[in-house]
């Protein structure tokens, strides 16, 4: 009798085992018109990349920490997920027509069926202008309205699943707050007032936010924003017009101030640095308060090989070299222009951004053309693009010397002046010496000043 109950009681325990939740969820997917070689997935303090193969399917088991939100990279695109362990989620795209064409199938279907509906809505009806433009009364209305437009898709899409509707209550607060944390500085900036202030207790409904929670930090995109949104607003509240601290400083310093060494201090610090470190006066002591932070050891080291390298590039070092093919045939090497000041201009044909300045740029060229000083454009597109920047030149009649980078993001001059993002513009003096390896753009209004003061 002892035995069989022995026996039964094993059998308990195996059967319990075996009806345990799994500690991973299943992805699976198509891509059409593929031109990427994998999925990445990232969230919740995790990151995984998933080959696609030859065909443009995936497959693969991701052993998330946690159930929640995720993002979900295919190439430049990007759209947000959710998972839970134990649950398969399978998805197919177009990666010619990305928000539109994300459909979704198996245990998580519904729900990110409802998710991409909601991405596809925001993007749609969401002019952050004209949404930013508004009067505040009209404003606080409009994310109502939003509001009623997501519970609305979300009834739609018929979602049971308990665990997802807490999540998304929260993830719906933190984005609602960012919204208020952007409210004044982006008002000022579209409707040019620049004495704009919000009424007394616009804010007071972010007093019951807590700006320092460390768990939620690694559990939610959403929050993660909300914290950058939340520290700019501050150090923007007390700069008060006042140059003399510069932002970077500014916003290190209060995230210092504000919360506890720890991943949440360093992940928002060194991801801040990734392009608040800049070659200038503010380098030094940037880089020191962060050394100061107890920041981990692998990021430390990331920046601190970053630090050195923009350590060279600041104001009266040699510049880094080029010597790039000429839209007009033949080459151009920094070299042939000694005797002249260089105003540079690192672009591609898809970068947004950067073609939003070329209007800028050939009004300012045409201001400075009998001037000391030549324009030059460098263009980082891949081959596949060579055509393509070719006709662009063609077309939108760029001006100055335009050129094509031998090996884009990975050419020489690109890494020496450790170029993560674009466009980025660098002004060298007439004796090939570094004045601003980042450089005001042609659409802010310093860079004339700087211009007009070498001139």
């Amino acid at each position: 009798m002892k035995k069989l109950s022995l026996f039964l009681l094993v059998l308990i325990i195996v059967s319990c085992k075996q009806e345990e939740k799994p500690q991973y969820s299943v992805i699976t997917g198509t891509v059409e018109n593929n031109n990427s070689e994998t999925v990445f997935v990232r969230g919740n303090d995790f990151e995984y990349r998933t080959p696609i193969n030859g065909d443009g399917t995936f497959s693969d088991t991701l052993l998330i920490k946690t159930d929640g939100f995720y993002e979900m990279y295919v190439g430049r695109e990007r759209t947000g997920i959710y998972l839970e362990k134990g649950k398969n989620l399978s998805v197919t795209l177009n990666a010619n027509e990305f928000d539109e064409s994300l459909k979704y199938a198996g245990d998580l279907g519904n729900i990110n069926n409802f998710l991409a509906a909601k991405y596809l809505w925001n993007e749609q009806n969401s002019d952050f202008k004209k949404v930013f433009s508004m009067d505040e009364e009209n404003f606080l209305k409009k994310l109502e309205n939003n509001q009623k437009s997501f519970d609305s898709l979300y009834a739609a899409n018929k979602i049971s699943n308990d665990n997802f509707k807490k999540k998304l209550a929260e993830e719906d607060s933190y984005s609602r707050a960012i919204m208020l944390e952007n409210y004044k500085e982006a008002h000022i900036y579209y409707s040019g007032k620049e004495d704009y202030n919000v009424s007394d207790g616009f804010y007071d409904e972010l007093k019951n936010i807590n700006y320092t929670d460390t768990l939620t930090y690694r559990n939610s995109v959403g929050y993660q924003t909300l914290l950058d949104a939340h520290f700019n607003r501050l150090i923007s509240e007390e700069a008060n017009g006042s140059d003399s601290i510069s932002q970077t400083i500014r916003y290190m310093k209060k995230v210092d101030e504000n919360l506890p060494d720890g991943f949440a201090k360093d992940r928002i610090m060194s991801s801040y640095l990734q392009f608040g470190l800049k070659p200038n006066a503010t380098l030094d002591e940037t880089f020191n308060i962060y050394i100061n932070s107890n920041p981990d050891a692998e990021n430390l080291a990331t920046l601190t090989e970053r630090y050195n390298k923009l350590r060279t590039i600041t104001e009266g070092n040699p510049s880094p070299t080029f010597d790039y093919e000429n839209h007009k045939g033949g080459t151009t090497s920094l070299e042939s222009l000694k005797g002249k000041y260089v105003y540079i201009d690192v672009w591609a044909t898809w970068c947004g951004p950067c073609l939003r300045e070329i209007p800028a740029l050939k009004e300012v060229e045409k201001d400075y053309q009998n001037k000391n000083v030549k324009f030059v454009s460098i263009s980082i597109d891949e081959p596949k693009d060579y055509d393509k920047w070719k006709a662009m030149v063609f077309e939108k009649e760029l001006g100055g010397i335009q050129l094509m980078s031998d090996n884009n993001w990975k050419s020489k001059f690109v890494a020496d002046y450790a170029i993560l993002g674009i466009p980025r513009f660098i002004l060298i003096d007439p004796q090939g010496n570094i004045i601003s390896a980042d450089a005001p753009r042609p659409s802010d209004p310093k860079l004339r000043k700087m211009l007009d003061e070498l001139l």
